[in-house]
């Protein structure tokens, strides 16, 4: 998966939604002005996001968009997802056809595989309200290797790091 401007659009104009609640709805033609963005192409967009519950639209000359969930619950990960597909970074997505075009999977497999499992998950715990916030920055962090495991523990969370604790594999508290 690549992200397309599809994607980055879908975040932009619910930021823009969100952001207009106080007005209650907001035109297609104002995101697109405000985000120099094609209003054919993000009327594409909003219209996805529409029948796939995100977004509420109202006709009419006082018509407009407005948010059909609370900024807390739209997840970027359901998002992009929606909007641009599972997210791939290898180019074999297909598990019962080689990497190699040969036989087996390549040496970089699992690196690429990785990789999209990581930006799914950071992704998934991003939210509108975070966006909103400001509450990005931070987010990624390199694991917590524990020191008080019997065996090797890696925690991923930042909630961890900015705690000083996290479970471990047996679910003792460290």
């Amino acid at each position: 998966m690549k992200l397309t401007t599809k994607g980055r659009y879908a975040v932009l104009a619910l930021t823009e939604i969100a952001l207009s609640e106080d007005k209650n709805l907001i035109k297609i033609s104002e995101i697109a002005k405000s985000q120099n963005i094609s209003s054919t192409y993000l009327e594409q967009i909003l219209s996805n996001l529409k029948r796939n519950g995100f977004v509420k639209a109202v006709r009419g000359p006082n018509g407009g968009y407005k948010l059909a969930l609370k900024a807390e619950e739209i997840i970027m990960s359901d998002v992009i997802e929606l909007i641009e597909g599972k997210i791939e970074t290898k180019g074999c997505s297909q598990k019962h056809i080689s990497c190699t075009g040969i036989s087996g999977k390549c040496l970089n497999h699992d690196l690429w595989d990785e990789l999209g499992k990581q930006i799914n998950l950071f992704l998934s715990h991003i939210s509108l309200k975070d966006i909103l916030e400001g509450n990005i920055l931070g987010r990624s962090r390199a694991p917590i290797l524990a020191q008080d495991c019997d065996n090797i523990c890696l925690l991923y969370t930042s909630d961890a790091a900015d705690e000083g604790l996290g479970v471990d594999l047996g679910g003792r508290r460290i």
